[in-house]
């Protein structure tokens, strides 16, 4: 009974620790998106009202077989297209460190849909469980991966 009170504190922060680094890989994505800012502090307000709105959440996205296409974006955090014109935004539950130097990645699919929380994106054998997914525009889409090339 005494060692049960430990286990529980452990796993609250290993929770409270998983949630917080969730949120903050699609926040960095998010931002990586932005332009950086390079005017004068007196258009502040005018660009606050010029901020794009947040990427819209999904549960779920259909694709028929394998992917389109895809783009990593960091370690966490890839853009699956379904199709040509269907790009995702599709987060993982853990950081894998080998998905910049792949050709080629899996997604799983239940009944020809993906979903969070539920299936896996495969990588050099490891299956990584997909903890959110974004519906993003193709501009979005463009600008994230534009971003990111132009900061290797």
């Amino acid at each position: 009974m005494a060692l049960r009170t430990p286990l529980l504190s452990l796993a609250a922060t290993a929770a409270l620790t998983f949630g917080a680094a969730l949120s903050s890989s699609v926040a960095s994505a998010h931002a990586a998106s932005q332009p950086a800012a390079t005017e004068p502090a007196a258009n502040a307000g005018s660009a606050a009202a010029e901020a794009p709105p947040a990427y819209d959440r999904v549960d779920s996205f259909v694709i028929f077989g394998r992917p389109y296409a895809w783009r990593p974006i960091n370690d966490s955090t890839v853009i699956v297209w379904a199709t040509a014109f269907d790009p995702y935004l599709v987060e993982l539950a853990y950081p894998s460190h080998d998905m910049r130097f792949v050709q080629a990645i899996g997604v799983s699919s239940s009944g020809s849909r993906v979903y969070a929380r539920f299936d896996t994106v495969t990588i050099r054998g490891f299956r990584y469980p997909i903890a959110s997914i974004f519906k993003l525009s193709r501009e979005e889409a463009r600008n994230l991966t534009s971003h990111k090339t132009g900061n290797s």
